[in-house]
């Protein structure tokens, strides 16, 4: 599980109070939750070698997501 701590605008807080309400959610994190799945991730690593590991494993990765 990872935690995280957002400081959200006012327009973004009402966003996500709006998208609660919308689908009875109880909570602003369990909206969140549900809201991210809409994105999608590209990880590529900036302070990297290419020719390192870490570096073809998150290319890997992110192939398998397309």
């Amino acid at each position: 599980m990872t935690k995280i701590q957002i400081d959200l605008s006012e327009a973004e807080d009402k966003i996500v109070e709006i998208y609660k309400l919308i689908h009875n959610l109880n909570t602003k994190e369990e909206a969140i939750k549900q809201m991210i799945r809409f994105f999608k991730v590209r990880i590529i690593p900036e302070n990297r070698r290419k020719s390192e590991e870490y570096y073809k494993r998150a290319l890997k990765f992110t192939e398998g997501l397309k």
